[in-house]
């Protein structure tokens, strides 16, 4: 026959480990809301850039600039996403690849070559 005694224990010792469970559980459950919340962040931030690119493809100098802007300005590293991390790199990886674009389409469309780098191209045809 068991004894009371090793009931006792055994009560304590079980609801020790829920007690672990629960705030493990609780960890996990916060740990995922947040990483969702990022990842929505971060689809929305490459969407923005891929609509600025699309729409400095179907523009004229002036046009591509601002789309260049607005990819460039938009929550820059840091902002939406914690910097440096896995999720920030992707972004980051994106704006760097509109900008790109766009840049090779403005060398096309104006027959210059200023460079990879925006501000220059922003100097010589964004809006004063």
């Amino acid at each position: 026959m068991i004894s009371p005694l090793v009931y006792k224990r055994l009560t304590i010792g079980l609801g020790v480990f829920c007690a672990v469970l629960m705030v493990m559980y609780g960890y996990l459950f916060w740990s995922y809301g947040w990483l969702n919340i990022r990842v929505a962040f971060a689809d929305d931030q490459t969407q923005i850039f891929e609509d600025a690119w699309k729409h400095a493809m179907q523009s004229d100098p002036a046009g591509a600039i601002e789309g260049l802007k607005e990819v460039i300005n938009y929550y820059p590293s840091g902002s939406k996403q914690q910097e440096g991390s896995r999720l920030d790199r992707v972004v980051e990886r994106a704006r760097t690849n509109a900008e790109q674009e766009i840049i090779a389409h403005l060398r096309a469309k104006t027959g210059e070559d200023l460079g990879e780098q925006p501000a220059p191209w922003i100097q010589k045809y964004g809006k004063h």
